[in-house]
């Protein structure tokens, strides 16, 4: 009879990163991050960053177990939470959590690519990927999502796009890096970059003799 034990992970990659022999790196070829649970601490920072709350739609791209959605309904008691997860192992465990809070009215756990899926519902967007990952989103953000929807993604930026912060930088979660924006002052928003002072003469001169 086939043994269906799962080892523990054995080496530090495996530790890190969350892999093991059921999970592995999403499922399949339209994958673009290996699944690493959120702490919880920076899932409720990123929800308040966000403001979630009455009257949003939280959608959780690679949703994971589920502890984002459960969390935005259960202490920011927002209308509803999508969450598209491709990892039939981890869909599961979401919605076990979800019957078992009797959630299954506000939250939605979706078995599918969150490429295919329809976002415009959304009202906060919150996602773990990777930068190339959110790259591949950009353009369906930009498509899809309606006036004032908010973007939090961790640890990676949405590249060309201003966060809304007032430094325009990512927020600090110890170690951990929170980049919010908005649509869509997070790609209409044009950042100047300070002008080169001219060069004068004495600055060629002094220039040229720092060569010698």
């Amino acid at each position: 009879m086939k043994d269906d034990k799962v080892d523990p992970p054995d080496d530090f990659g495996e530790n890190i990163s969350g892999w093991h022999n059921l999970l592995g790196w999403g499922d399949g070829d339209d994958s673009v991050a290996p699944y690493v649970p959120t702490p919880m601490s920076v899932v409720q920072t990123m929800l308040e960053i966000a403001e979630a709350g009455p009257g949003d739609t939280v959608v959780d791209l690679g949703c994971g177990d589920g502890r984002i959605l459960i969390m935005a309904v259960e202490e920011f008691n927002v209308d509803r939470a999508i969450g598209y997860e491709l990892n039939p192992h981890l869909v599961d465990t979401a919605q076990t959590k979800v019957f078992d809070k009797k959630l299954t009215d506000r939250i939605e756990v979706v078995n599918g690519n969150f490429m295919e899926a329809d976002l415009s519902p959304a009202t906060v967007v919150t996602l773990y990927l990777t930068t190339t990952g959110n790259a591949k989103l950009r353009p369906k953000f930009i498509r899809e999502l309606k006036e004032g929807t908010r973007i939090i993604s961790h640890d990676f930026p949405i590249m060309e796009w201003v966060p809304d912060t007032p430094d325009r930088e990512a927020i600090k979660v110890g170690t951990h890096k929170l980049f919010p924006y908005r649509i869509p002052e997070a790609y209409t928003t044009k950042i100047e970059e300070p002008e080169k002072p001219t060069e004068g003469r004495w600055d060629r001169i002094r220039r040229l003799l720092d060569r010698l």
